[in-house]
């Protein structure tokens, strides 16, 4: 009989912790049910508090008798899968840069379906993007240019950027990346609101779409000299190349988005400061994001998504 859980408990996750869970699905449960309800069971329907439920894989509601999965209204809604799957595709995909095809998931999950080891790679990457929604700040770069995946030329997407600027040393900080139909005032503004933190100094190309938008106060625009390419088109070449290289260019442009999320999340994560608090970022991310249904993931367009 489970336990109830003790909330004084803290979770260590390393590569050790994750080989254990592998064998361990009570581990995982007790886990992932601390990690969604640091404060007790928080029921998904009448948004009743139980403190002193223990942890269960589905948990029915005293209050209104609903039952809710661990995984109701997360990224995981519908799976049957081990939790302890979904917990090493997580670690998995934080620790591996360059190897993180479908194949390779499916054969480290010893999954039958190549299907479910893509679903739960683009999935996952949804997750990124919530995860990874704090915005630009202080000095920040604007630019935007095109990008062409190699599996689909000569089609190719506009991207634009957002690179904080990091002085003394002007290093880059902190990135956001998203695709627009077309460079005008209306997806720049869309793009600023979300994506850099008001009253911050933004540097953009002297084009007349961000000139437009500089009148709104959002902006101070420059000339960027040409002999000196523009750093957040810098950053978007820089995704290209990465998406042809790591992704050998398998993308299709109506799933671009997931791979701006997963580029964005990869460069922002580096500034944590251990492998632990990158999983935990993404876990978060997996835990708030709404379900997504395959057919969703496969007919439409994905676009920028925070929440």
């Amino acid at each position: 009989m489970n336990e109830p859980l003790n909330r004084t408990n803290t979770f260590s996750v390393n590569e050790q912790q994750i080989q254990k869970w592998l064998t361990d699905e009570e581990g995982c449960l007790a886990f992932l049910f601390h990690k969604r309800w640091p404060q007790g069971f928080h029921c998904p329907y009448c948004r009743w508090q139980h403190q002193q439920l223990p942890p269960s894989r589905t948990v029915i509601c005293a209050h209104c008798g609903h039952p809710s999965s661990i995984s109701t209204n997360t990224i995981m809604h519908g799976s049957k899968k081990a939790l302890s799957k979904w917990l090493l595709a997580i670690w998995w995909i934080c620790a591996n840069e360059t190897e993180t095809s479908a194949k390779n998931l499916q054969r480290l999950l010893k999954l039958s379906s190549y299907q479910t080891a893509w679903t739960w790679l683009q999935k996952l990457r949804m997750a990124m993007g919530t995860a990874d929604n704090t915005a630009c700040h202080g000095l920040v770069e604007l630019g935007c240019a095109p990008v062409m995946p190699a599996w689909e030329k000569p089609n190719q997407a506009l991207v634009v950027a957002a690179a904080e600027t990091i002085l003394p040393a002007g290093i880059t900080g902190r990135i956001r990346m998203t695709t627009i139909e077309r460079l005008e005032p209306s997806a720049i503004n869309a793009f600023l609101r979300t994506a850099v933190t008001a009253g911050s100094s933004v540097f953009a190309p002297g084009l007349p779409a961000y000139r437009e938008v500089a009148q709104e106060g959002y902006l101070y625009v420059v000339d960027a000299p040409t002999q000196n390419p523009h750093r957040a088109e810098q950053l978007i070449k820089s995704f290209e190349i990465w998406l042809n290289k790591v992704h050998r260019g398998g993308v299709a442009l109506k799933h671009l988005q997931l791979y701006l999320n997963e580029f964005c999340f990869r460069s922002n994560s580096a500034m944590l400061p251990n492998m632990e608090a990158v999983f935990n970022l993404l876990l978060e991310g997996v835990l708030a994001h709404k379900p997504k249904p395959y057919r969703e993931l496969v007919s439409t367009r994905i676009a920028k998504e925070t929440s």
